[in-house]
């Protein structure tokens, strides 16, 4: 089957390459989606109209059958040789599901497409990330090989590298007259670890919080992605030292509903102790301080209290911390966001556990 990403399909229909005449879409970011629709129209009819744009439910409340479908798309339009755009959304679960005649209706116009008619099968669903996983597994790898052949191209919406992201990112901002700076975009990625794609739909944000001088950096990202400001995260250390569950937990609670990753949270704890860490051992060997400050990019506004806390933090203990965050990052990566969150909260209480053998 032929298959591309995002990013690749964008970056042709922005270069008006050709493409073939039926398109499935799908991916957990369905709403990439709109994105390519939004430059089919513009490539396929130039503008949209009542007479060439038609979108066309499969859910509880319009339940159009394949059959009508293909029928409107091999009707002649309303004029004979214009072309026109059907999209098919497909909304719930169970329409991924064919039987045997709806498969033999779809392969019968495969075989014999309209070429005046751009089809497009749009399956957004409003499910979990999680569960969206276990669909592609099923459900969805059987509807994509009924709709496989010469004309029809298949559109993971999922589907990037952070190479391309960056590329789409400084591009998206330039087409403004806007510059990024390449920490604002580390800074991005940092935030949603492998959820960067959904950062598109925040990019109209970003831009309404650029300043006069047309220039996105660090600082602007921090408040504009996250919703929240970095001193949450230096709060959320301190409720750790201080060995407050309840604090700690509030704060992580702010965090996720604000939109931080799990993966950011305890990439942030790994930094952070490893800083403590790799201090201490600079203090055993009587290095300066402002050295260690500077090794470790320590503001000097904060130099001293990390020192002192440095100096108190019994040896055994961060390296306790650091093989239980270790192990929670392992974790974390196999199974899951939610579980993630749960081992996020546990945390705190494992520190709090920690004692001298």
């Amino acid at each position: 089957m032929t298959q591309t990403g995002f990013f690749d399909l964008y970056a042709r229909l922005h270069a008006k390459s050709p493409h073939p005449p039926i398109l499935v879409l799908y991916g957990f970011h369905e709403f990439l989606g709109e994105k390519i629709l939004d430059l089919l129209v513009l490539n396929h009819l130039g503008e949209k109209s009542d007479f060439n744009f038609f979108r066309i439910y499969r859910d509880m409340e319009e339940d159009t059958s394949w059959l009508e479908v293909f029928h409107q798309a091999q009707t002649p339009g309303f004029f004979l040789d214009s072309k026109r755009l059907i999209v098919v959304m497909v909304r719930e679960e169970k329409y991924l599901s064919l039987n045997s005649r709806e498969k033999e209706e779809i392969r019968s116009y495969l075989e014999k497409p309209n070429l005046q008619v751009l089809l497009v099968v749009y399956i957004t669903l409003d499910i979990l990330r999680d569960d969206f996983k276990q669909l592609r597994k099923g459900k969805l790898e059987t509807f994509l090989k009924t709709f496989t052949g010469t004309g029809v191209l298949h559109v993971d919406l999922d589907r990037g590298q952070d190479s391309q992201f960056r590329v789409f990112l400084k591009g998206y901002f330039a087409e403004r007259k806007i510059t990024i700076s390449t920490s604002a975009i580390e800074r991005i990625l940092e935030i949603k670890g492998d959820d960067f794609m959904s950062v598109i739909t925040q990019l109209p944000k970003l831009f309404l919080g650029v300043s006069d001088q047309k220039h996105l950096d660090t600082e602007n990202v921090d408040e504009l992605i996250s919703g929240i400001n970095s001193h949450s995260i230096w709060d959320l250390t301190e409720a750790i030292e201080r060995e407050d569950a309840a604090a700690y937990l509030d704060i992580l609670r702010y965090l996720f509903i604000n939109g931080i990753k799990p993966t950011f949270v305890i990439g942030t704890l790994i930094a952070y102790y490893h800083k403590i860490f790799t201090a201490k051992f600079l203090l055993k060997h009587r290095f300066p301080v402002a050295d260690i400050g500077r090794v470790l990019q320590q503001p000097s506004f904060i130099l001293n209290k990390f020192i002192n806390l440095v100096q108190h933090f019994p040896e055994f203990k961060i390296q306790q911390i650091l093989n239980l965050i270790y192990r929670l990052d392992y974790e974390s990566k196999t199974g899951g966001e939610e579980s993630a969150k749960l081992m996020l909260q546990k945390f705190v209480f494992q520190v709090k556990g920690i004692k001298k053998s």
